[in-house]
């Protein structure tokens, strides 16, 4: 089974606010490249046999997905899609959304950016969540690593900031997206020392070269088998992450670098994270 754990929906003209715009045009990103996003991710996700999906709630940067509107996006695939339901600690309501997602739409994880929220992971209103999630089995996708928004503090971001929460929540499942690029090192510690805590390794083919090194530390550590496929989709899509992942040593040719084992690749590819984050499969 391959599970995509990391997807995206969003309305770029309704659900981007001035700062997050003025930011990607800083960056020179069009967000009108991404409407009619909805059908792209229900055809694309189906290079994967199940899709986790989120929104992003983050006040301090200007991203104000609502829940409702992935909720009501899972609905139309509930076969094949989770819902995730992004929860931001600067907000005042934070806990009650948290828990309409959980009872009343169905959303079986969590996805939090301390980065994009501006708040620490270790703040104490994060550790209510950790609480509620841990208590009611439910995993938490962190964004960890860097991001082109602005005027928040990159040290948020920092995997080992993960080290404490994970020692103070042992049984809460975590996820470090994107192996906390640039600090996968750190990534690594984290996953090395916690039976719960994973990553992600989406939306890092792309980087050919930093994406080599990093699995090749993976190897050396012998952490690979606490690493998840995701894709980041609208950022690239399920098909082109599974091929950039099988890809890999091409960056290689004929350099004598020790290549990434098939067995690393494809076991990441069909690694059973539902299992292993105590998910439920939306087929059965």
């Amino acid at each position: 089974m391959i599970v995509d754990i990391h997807t995206h929906v969003f309305r770029p003209d309704t659900d981007f606010g001035p700062k997050l715009l003025a930011d990607m045009k800083r960056c020179n990103i069009d967000p009108t490249i991404w409407r009619g996003l909805g059908e792209k991710h229900l055809e694309s996700t189906k290079a994967a046999d199940v899709a986790i999906v989120f929104g992003l709630q983050a006040s301090a940067t200007d991203w104000n997905i609502p829940n409702d509107i992935v909720a009501a996006h899972v609905a139309l695939a509930p076969h094949r899609l989770l819902f995730f339901a992004s929860i931001d600690p600067a907000l005042p309501d934070f806990m009650e959304e948290l828990e309409k997602c959980h009872r009343q739409d169905g959303a079986v994880g969590v996805k939090m950016s301390p980065l994009y929220q501006d708040v620490h992971p270790g703040d104490p209103r994060c550790y209510q969540i950790y609480r509620y999630c841990e208590k009611h089995g439910l995993p938490i996708l962190f964004h960890a690593g860097t991001s082109f928004v602005s005027g928040t503090p990159l040290d948020y971001s920092r995997p080992v900031h993960f080290d404490k929460v994970a020692v103070d929540f042992p049984e809460l499942r975590m996820v470090l997206a994107h192996l906390g690029h640039p600090w996968e090192g750190e990534t690594i510690a984290v996953i090395r020392r916690h039976a719960n805590v994973y990553a992600d390794l989406s939306a890092l083919y792309y980087r050919p070269w930093q994406f080599y090194n990093s699995m090749q530390l993976l190897v050396e550590y012998r952490t690979h088998e606490k690493v998840l496929f995701g894709s980041d989709f609208p950022f690239t899509t399920t098909a082109d992450s599974i091929n950039g992942v099988r890809n890999i040593n091409h960056i290689l040719a004929n350099s004598g670098l020790p290549s990434i084992p098939q067995e690393v690749t494809e076991g990441i590819i069909h690694r059973n994270t539902l299992e292993l984050l105590g998910l439920p499969d939306p087929g059965k």
